[in-house]
């Protein structure tokens, strides 16, 4: 007991690879990419990126390490066939054609770096399984957790959309918190243990606040479902939503990434575009 300081933990903080979202501002504001370790939260309405992130995410996360990538697979559990290959591919194709650009720039030698890296080996790398229900969760928890042990290189761990399971199958309140408890906790466990990355997805709800001082009225909010209890089984929430100030229809749609819970910085909000290559951020820095 107490044989760990806290300089240990930052220096192993330190030296993690963080999971890069290609979005280079919002990267920073998390640190270095979404930490291993922890669960990530991506809430938001229909139509704000939460799944096309979930699929940038199992594309990045195969980038070999000489680029700084984690150079693991993914697993994909898909409840409201979300998922779509044609869209990976996409992706795919892009990111590679971005470590290939980088290792030329390097003067490295790509046949080495991108060895095992492709459009095709990309579709590979992540395992896909449609779950409909929390019993078929767990099961897939309770494999993945034996191909884990087994050794196999799982770096990333997707479950979208966690919200829209437990909504549409469970409808009292403190079955929900329960069946959440058993879902997240073994999780949890699993990215802590091995070094995986969890990202789960949640909608948002209307929440009516107390009365209004001056209106005496019920005063709508818009808050991430789930309720509150949920919060607190998460490490990092990212709220993810369209930029409706100054929006035209005939130029493409801008989003906002807000960091509403993390280890690093506070509230802090990164825009972003979903370019056809995939997820990109707003300045010429971004990849």
């Amino acid at each position: 007991m107490f044989k760990t300081s806290a300089l240990d933990l930052w220096t192993e903080e330190e030296n993690r690879t963080g999971l890069l979202t290609f979005c280079k501002d919002l990267d920073l504001a998390l640190g270095s990419g979404i930490s291993e370790g922890m669960i990530t939260e991506l809430c938001g309405p229909p139509g704000s990126g939460k799944t096309q992130f979930c699929l940038q995410l199992s594309v990045n996360v195969q980038i070999p390490r000489q680029l700084g990538g984690l150079q693991g697979r993914a697993v994909y559990l898909d409840t409201n066939y979300g998922f779509c290959p044609q869209r990976v591919r996409e992706m795919a194709q892009a990111c590679h054609t971005h470590c290939k650009n980088i290792t030329l720039l390097h003067n490295q030698n790509i046949d080495e770096i991108l060895a095992g890296f492709s459009e095709a080996t990309a579709l590979d790398g992540i395992l896909y399984s449609h779950v409909t229900n929390c019993t078929q969760i767990l099961e897939a928890i309770a494999v993945l957790q034996h191909k884990l042990y087994d050794g196999e290189k799982i770096k990333l761990i997707v479950l979208d959309s966690l919200s829209f399971l437990i909504r549409n199958t469970i409808t009292r309140s403190m079955e929900r918190v329960k069946r959440l408890h058993e879902i997240l906790t073994p999780l949890h466990k699993l990215a802590h243990k091995f070094g995986c990355i969890v990202i789960v997805t949640n909608d948002v709800t209307t929440r009516i606040s107390d009365s209004d001082t001056f209106t005496r009225t019920k005063a709508p909010q818009i808050v991430p479902a789930l309720g509150g209890s949920h919060t607190h089984k998460i490490n990092q929430r990212i709220v993810l939503g369209r930029d409706e100030s100054n929006y035209d229809f005939h130029t493409q749609p801008k989003y906002v990434a807000s960091i509403e819970k993390g280890h690093f910085l506070p509230n802090i909000s990164v825009p972003f575009r979903i370019a056809t290559t995939g997820i990109r951020g707003i300045n010429k820095r971004s990849v």
